[in-house]
């Protein structure tokens, strides 16, 4: 704790024939004084209460956290009524609609780093749940790529979007992909980051996904970061009970993945607006080879590899990755197919 001065005295000295005088205090500065002693006092009560709820609830805080931030960024909780389904997503800025859709086992908050940037580019941005995840109902469901691709397209009917651009992660470009591929003339333009959909070669099994301990969750770490962070063992140990609290809907969706048996590489040949694909060049998770697959598979998309940035690339390599996203999603006309930059 910072240590506080309330007061100083001064002392003086007279003469002995001199009658000694007291200097009192003015009721302005007695009150000032008080005031002051108050709102220390208060200060120091809340660092400690939060510093205990912290310790103990570290991922509820950090969300709560997180909800101000968007809150100050313009950005809106709210929920809506798909087919079944309550919703959950945030909207802000003003502009041309932009969707923004999550990974396996993430959620809509995990876009915050790149949200801000987006809306005050001239964007209407929505960042939606998923079915099952974040705060979107969960229910007794495959969790399938096709059941996520029929929610982007219930959801935008309940905006009254007709056309947006959008960008997906992960399991959400999959989901993205398959929008596309599905409702063509609902996409102006498309962004898939770190995507997921195609098969490849890995050692990793699914399992890694599913971290039952700290040891695991150190190993997830490693693989979907290019850089090593320090997590105290209280967060690590609050991650792992959400996790757990999650893993019903991620074994689901994982076997749904599993079985997915479609031709998606030869259809992705289909896509016809423009695309630009962006890649952590240390991706260890869905490594660069599988972005160079899917640029071969989309004559008119465009490929970026970042150095430096992994699987969590669009969080961590934000100030780098937004800005080319941008100029993407506004070029006139739009860039040119074929291109690939590192």
């Amino acid at each position: 704790m910072n240590c506080f001065l309330f007061d100083r005295y001064i002392m003086a000295t007279t003469s002995p024939t001199t009658p000694s005088t007291t200097a009192m205090p003015s009721a302005a500065y007695v009150t000032l004084k008080r005031t002051a002693v108050a709102v220390v006092l208060v200060a120091m009560a809340i660092d400690i209460v939060m510093s205990a709820v912290f310790y103990r609830h570290p991922v509820w805080t950090i969300n709560q956290a997180t909800d101000v931030r968007l809150r100050l960024a313009g950005f809106h909780s709210e929920y809506v009524r798909v087919d079944s389904y309550r919703v959950h997503y945030f909207v802000g800025g003003k502009g041309k609609p932009l969707v923004l859709i999550h990974g396996l086992g993430a959620r809509s908050e995990d876009w915050m780093p790149e949200m801000p940037a987006y809306a005050k580019n001239g964007f209407r941005v929505y960042a939606i749940d998923l079915l099952g995840c974040g705060r979107t109902d969960r229910s007794d469901i495959a969790y399938t790529i096709g059941q996520q691709a029929d929610l982007i397209y219930g959801f935008l009917g309940a905006m009254k979007v007709d056309k947006a651009d959008v960008i997906g992660w992960s399991m959400g470009g999959w989901v993205a992909l398959e929008f596309a591929l599905q409702h063509p003339q609902r996409v102006d333009r498309l962004v898939a980051m770190d995507s997921a959909g195609l098969k490849f070669k890995t050692d990793l099994s699914p399992e890694i996904l599913e971290p039952n301990n700290i040891s695991q969750l150190k190993r997830l770490e490693t693989i979907l970061l290019s850089h090593t962070y320090y997590i105290p063992g209280f967060v690590q140990r609050d991650l792992l009970r959400t996790m757990e609290r999650n893993r019903s809907v991620v074994q689901r969706t994982l076997q749904s993945l599993l079985r997915e048996d479609g031709d998606f590489a030869g259809r992705l040949g289909q896509l016809q607006m423009p695309v630009l694909l962006v890649w952590g060049a240390d991706d260890d998770l869905m490594p660069p080879s599988v972005g160079l697959q899917m640029h071969g598979a989309i004559p008119q998309s465009v490929l970026e590899l970042y150095s430096g940035c992994g699987h969590m690339g669009p969080a961590t390599c934000a100030d780098r990755m937004v800005p080319r996203v941008i100029d993407f999603l506004r070029s006139q006309p739009p860039m040119a197919g074929g291109g690939f930059h590192y």
